[in-house]
């Protein structure tokens, strides 16, 4: 168990540094069997419905490449994606209940599974404290003020002393770093 898991970590540093198909391919090898069967369950045993779905989630851990080496936990985050894509599908594709009967797919809403999802919040909001802290100190404390506080931008002025044009131009600053420093990781966002 261990050697596959050094395996599937070296794939995904070289699909993400290197862009490199033959990673890529082992990746899909490992992975394709169990989240198949996995999309059948969520989608009633439908193969058609499954490969589509699975499908899906391979294109889009290529597209998001670039983040791959930065997933601590491999079988949580590829099998979150699958969920996910499988909602998204239902939602896409059926617009009556009775097309599809959903009760084998998990509500995403609700934290069933809480180990997987407290991984990856708990990746994401690291990252978020990471690229927060390197912000320059006006421009994170405008930011937290505006962001994580609600508060309006006449409000921060007033608090800081400044004027709403430099809190508006702070804020504009504080979001284009924070884009910089957490672009590789919005597909996980996403999934």
């Amino acid at each position: 168990m261990e050697k596959n898991r050094i395996i599937i970590d070296n794939c995904l540093k070289n699909i993400s540094d290197n862009n490199c198909t033959d990673s890529f391919r082992i990746l899909y090898d490992h992975y394709y069997n169990r989240l198949f069967r996995q999309a059948l369950y969520y989608l009633n045993n439908n193969p058609d419905y499954a490969q589509e779905v699975v499908s899906d989630v391979f294109i889009a851990l290529w597209q998001g490449r670039k983040v791959l080496k930065n997933v601590n936990n491999p079988d949580s985050y590829i099998f979150i994606a699958l969920k996910h894509a499988a909602a998204r599908y239902v939602e896409k594709n059926f617009n009556h209940a009775h097309e599809l009967l959903t009760e084998n797919l998990p509500d995403i809403n609700i934290a069933d599974n809480k180990s997987d999802n407290d991984i990856i919040e708990e990746e994401l909001r690291e990252k978020y404290r990471e690229a927060l802290n390197n912000l320059p100190p006006r421009c994170a404390e405008v930011f937290r003020l505006v962001r994580e506080e609600k508060k309006k931008y006449s409000e921060v002025a007033e608090i800081l002393g400044i004027s709403p044009k430099t809190v508006d131009n702070q804020m504009n600053k504080a979001v284009k770093l924070l884009y910089e420093q957490l672009k590789d990781n919005l597909f996980a966002i996403f999934f």
